[in-house]
């Protein structure tokens, strides 16, 4: 919407870039408008701006979650969609995770029914915050962020009830199962403005670094950096979205699936660093019943942190004690 320069702008979010009659730029799209920022307007001597509501990254994600329903469910029309102005309209939802550093946690405390169209979102933007730690370019990022949304297209081709028990079928519906990338693959091939790196992500995001993946078995040496990327991104909401497993579990487990040479260490291990690293000073459980507090997040072996015991005022190095594990927060 368009308003009038006035402190009713304030807490609205600016729709356009304002620059200066020298063409300087003066606040930047997505800007959150303050009494100060009004001031500025008026200064320039601007008569009205293009703003909208100020709304939660909630409000985002669920309006998020409906447009990639409504996306997936429209499969017959999809090749009359511009992905680039499909993007652009939901762009503003990656501007939290660009911001937030606590945006993967605020992701998953929001309590929704578990679909392949949150799937789908929540692959989308945990692939962008990836890709934010790896520390790519704004543009490969928003890469990244299209390749998890469109990345499991192709299971509307499935029967749903594979789609939502994959853990229960039998050896056939197993082998059609794993056809869902080249069903994706298929879908998106016909859309006039596919980037071509989309594609090959779609089409390879279950393969694995050492050939164990579906459907081709495709080696490291065939998998582009932003396909090992999105591969993370798909396994790290599979297992944060399974109910059962605490955050240690989930972190050891992506750590084991980069030691089998399964998952690309390049992303998992900036990402176990990254959440450990947030959780410095906090009281854990190992499995031999004692707690102590996390004292330091070592760069390349980021689950075996070192630990202060506050009673004995000691500290353990745990990559020097292979058998003890954090199993919670004490």
């Amino acid at each position: 919407m368009v308003d009038n320069i006035s402190f009713d702008l304030v807490g609205k979010v600016l729709e356009q870039d304002i620059v200066s009659e020298t063409d300087v730029l003066l606040l930047k799209k997505g800007t959150v408008l303050t009494s100060a920022h009004v001031d500025l307007l008026k200064k320039h001597q601007y008569k009205k701006v293009k703003v909208s509501v100020n709304k939660s990254f909630e409000d985002f994600y669920f309006t998020h979650i409906n447009r990639i329903q409504d996306l997936y469910t429209n499969l017959e029309s999809i090749k009359d969609v511009s992905l680039k102005q499909w993007f652009k309209r939901d762009e503003s939802i990656v501007r939290f995770v660009q911001k937030d550093p606590l945006i993967f946690e605020k992701l998953y405390s929001i309590k929704k029914t578990e679909t392949i169209y949150r799937h789908s979102a929540n692959v989308g933007l945990i692939a962008f915050y990836l890709g934010k730690l790896l520390r790519f370019s704004y543009k490969n990022k928003l890469r990244l962020w299209q390749m998890g949304v469109l990345h499991d297209i192709g299971k509307m081709k499935l029967d749903q009830g594979m789609v939502e028990n994959p853990e229960k079928l039998t050896k056939k519906q197993l082998a059609e199962y794993e056809k869902h990338p080249e069903y994706s693959w298929n879908v998106l091939r016909g859309i006039p403005d596919i980037n071509v790196k989309i594609l090959n992500a779609v089409r390879n995001h279950r393969e694995r670094i050492d050939g164990s993946g579906y459907p081709r078995r495709l080696t490291v040496k065939y998998l582009h950096p932003s396909v090992q990327i999105i591969s993370v991104a798909d396994v790290i909401d599979e297992l944060m979205t399974k109910q059962e497993k605490n955050l240690f579990e989930i972190l050891y487990g992506l750590e084991e699936e980069a030691l089998q040479n399964k998952l690309s260490p390049a992303v998992v291990c900036p990402f176990l660093r990254n959440t450990l690293r947030k959780h410095i000073n906090k009281h854990v459980l190992l499995n031999d019943g004692n707690v102590a507090e996390v004292s330091f997040v070592f760069d390349y072996e980021p689950m075996q942190p070192l630990l202060y015991f506050r009673e004995s005022k000691t500290f353990i190095d745990l990559r020097k004690f292979h058998k003890l594990k954090i199993v919670g927060f004490a």
